[in-house]
């Protein structure tokens, strides 16, 4: 691609069943994106999907969690200097997704991925699944912090 004019774009296909990127897995990843030659490097654009692993932010189960990875970056080559934190071309031409990929499905993870949307969580005082089964702790409304005002209702 360093050889071609500039303007010159390359469609690629990616299917990996599961890939490892550092501590993520994601399984698939697949999508087609665009490598455009340019006068600084080569620039990259198109959407990759994939599913990851996650906690449930009310019960702690996993969760898999879909994806959608959007590229949209610069890959610089010499001799120009890519900017601090920006991606460049390696030596030997390849482009190194996996960091670029690692960053952006950290970003797309949900704030508060849930299991499903009526998640009962978990029990504050003994920790029961409430989707599994009721426990046997008293229900009590107040916070502990506030138990002494009670007094003040007698």
């Amino acid at each position: 691609m360093f050889e071609a004019d500039l303007g010159t774009s390359r469609t690629i296909e990616l299917r990996y069943p599961t890939i490892q990127v550092e501590d993520i897995t994601l399984t698939p990843l697949t999508g087609t994106f665009t490598a455009i030659r340019n006068s600084k490097g080569i620039y990259i654009t198109g959407p990759l999907h994939s599913k990851m692993e996650s906690e449930c932010a009310r019960c702690l189960d996993s969760v898999t969690v879909p994806i959608t990875i959007q590229l949209d970056d610069l890959f610089y080559y010499p001799p120009y200097t890519a900017p601090p934190g920006e991606f460049v071309v390696g030596e030997d031409g390849f482009l190194d997704l996996a960091p670029l990929v690692r960053e952006l499905s950290l970003l797309e993870i949900p704030m508060q991925p849930f299991c499903r949307p009526d998640c009962k969580g978990l029990c504050p005082e003994c920790g029961q699944n409430w989707n599994e089964g009721s426990c046997d702790c008293e229900k009590d409304d107040i916070d502990p912090r506030l138990a002494a005002l009670r007094s003040l209702l007698d």
